[in-house]
């Protein structure tokens, strides 16, 4: 799990189970709108097998579906968010707008798209679910600007009882509660805790890694508290990711393991944020920047995006930076 973005990684990783996606669509969206989409043709799409030019660091999720008894597909966008963001929208509608332009390049009908919002702040969501509502202008004015509405699914507006009711998947209903409570003391979260221990045992081990990462605690800790609450005692997670880092070759166990999962992280973060500002990243970039392993390095190549006016200008840091003789 990604240890700098748990609260977004989860989520990811949660709604890439085709099944789980398929009921939490049956929660979100309208009946009216399930009515029409044949979801039995849901498929998530690899956002990764994008263009960099096109890809966006903040899109979390895409699918798309066949429609019922009419021709064409329905493209669906997911948007995670833990923090009331302002940019919510103006995220979702670069997104929505690269995707119309690839379909007409390739001589298609752009697709509908509907954009989705899975929100989990310490408070509800309060900004504008409609484009159109940013702008402080009257309604005559107002109904000739650019629209779109999000489907808008925030945990806040729930208690958790009734998040136990939205479906009959365990694994959903218990993500939902420790995305709603997660920001709680740790202490806190001991009867979500009992919920979570009623789902599958590979499904838990998700979860659980879910609340080490996001709180910062240790595997010590949660084992007490799991036999606190009465719990059948899971697999030793710090024993899993011991493991894990001696299969991939590290001689320092889990510590080694854990950093060099930040560093991966890292140049993806550095990648991503040129991506952004500068739309096409050249290969011979991309892979100098996978060739940094020095998170320090990492760090201030993030900061310089932000500070220079060009891509050579960049790349020019970049070298001063590394002192290496990169072939940019």
């Amino acid at each position: 799990m990604n240890l700098n973005r748990p609260h977004d990684t989860f989520f990811k990783q949660l709604m890439t189970d085709p099944v789980v996606l398929r009921d939490f669509l049956e929660i979100v969206l309208p009946k009216d709108v399930i009515s029409r989409l044949d979801l039995n043709s849901l498929e998530i799409i690899d956002t990764e097998k994008a263009n960099r030019k096109y890809k966006k660091y903040y899109l979390d999720l895409s699918a798309q579906c066949k429609l019922e008894n009419e021709p064409g597909e329905l493209y669906l966008i997911f948007e995670h968010k833990s923090y009331p963001d302002k940019l919510t929208l103006v995220q979702i509608l670069n997104y929505m707008a690269v995707v119309f332009e690839q379909d007409l390049a390739n001589g298609k009908d752009p697709r509908p798209i509907l954009p989705i919002v899975f929100y989990h702040g310490r408070t509800k969501f309060s900004l504008p679910t409609s484009f159109r509502d940013y702008f402080k202008v009257s309604d005559d004015l107002k109904k000739y600007l650019l629209d779109f509405r999000i489907f808008l699914f925030d945990t806040c507006n729930y208690k958790n009882e009734d998040l136990l009711k939205f479906s009959q998947n365990a694994y959903l209903t218990a993500a939902f509660l420790l995305f709603k409570n997660i920001f709680k003391d740790f202490k806190d979260l001991k009867p979500v805790l009992k919920q979570v221990l009623k789902i599958k045992t590979e499904k838990v081990e998700y979860l659980l890694n879910y609340v080490v990462m996001a709180k910062d605690i240790d595997e010590k800790e949660l084992t007490q508290v799991l036999q606190e609450i009465g719990g059948e005692l899971m697999p030793s997670l710090a024993q899993k990711w011991l493991e894990q880092g001696k299969q991939i070759g590290l001689q320092q166990g889990v510590q080694m393991g854990l950093e060099q999962g930040l560093i991966l992280d890292a140049q993806e973060m550095v990648l991503d944020l040129l991506a952004i500002r500068f739309m096409a990243i050249p290969l011979r970039l991309e892979k100098a920047i996978k060739q940094i392993f020095d998170r320090n390095v990492l760090k201030k190549l993030h900061r310089i995006i932000l500070e220079v006016k060009d891509l050579s200008e960049f790349e020019q840091q970049m070298q001063k930076l590394t002192q290496n003789n990169y072939d940019l």
